[in-house]
């Protein structure tokens, strides 16, 4: 005989729960954490046996889920701040870079644009120019016709 066994896990947040500004240990980001509750529940034949719900906190950045109530009232220490210092001096350090970059792209690409305008502009006029040009020359001829037609 098969039995069919089954697992569910549902996550979602509580309504006026918790909420607070950490460092996140998983991303390093300064992120909210809100607070949730899991719902996990085991079963057979799609009838639910077993139901376990907990409250945790989850990142609002990588939205990983943390039990802090092991943890002191600050979720990393002096010490783990100080040697992410330069992690993050490095992380700005290139971000800012990134920024620069993609200004000096954006400020190409606006000159190459303004460039095929200018082209685009200039290729009008000598075509207007060149129409002028040939009316004129048509005024002319056509003048030229009517006086050896003597009218």
């Amino acid at each position: 005989m098969w039995m069919l066994v089954h697992r569910n896990a549902k996550t979602r947040m509580i309504a006026g729960g918790r909420s607070f500004l950490e460092v996140c240990p998983e991303c390093g980001r300064k992120a909210r954490f809100d607070e949730v509750e899991i719902t996990r529940s085991y079963g057979v034949f799609f009838i639910d046996l077993l139901d376990d719900k907990e409250r945790k906190y989850r990142c609002s950045a990588c939205h990983e889920v943390f039990d802090l109530r092991d943890e002191p009232a600050s979720a990393t220490s002096a010490g783990a701040e100080e040697a992410r210092q330069p992690e993050r001096e490095a992380e700005r350090t290139a971000a800012a870079e990134a920024r620069r970059t993609a200004e000096a792209e954006r400020l190409r690409e606006r000159a190459r644009a303004q460039a095929v305008q200018v082209r685009a502009a200039r290729a009008t006029a000598d075509q207007a120019e060149a129409a002028q040009t040939k009316a004129a020359r048509i005024e002319d001829e056509l003048a030229e016709l009517t006086k050896r037609m003597g009218r």
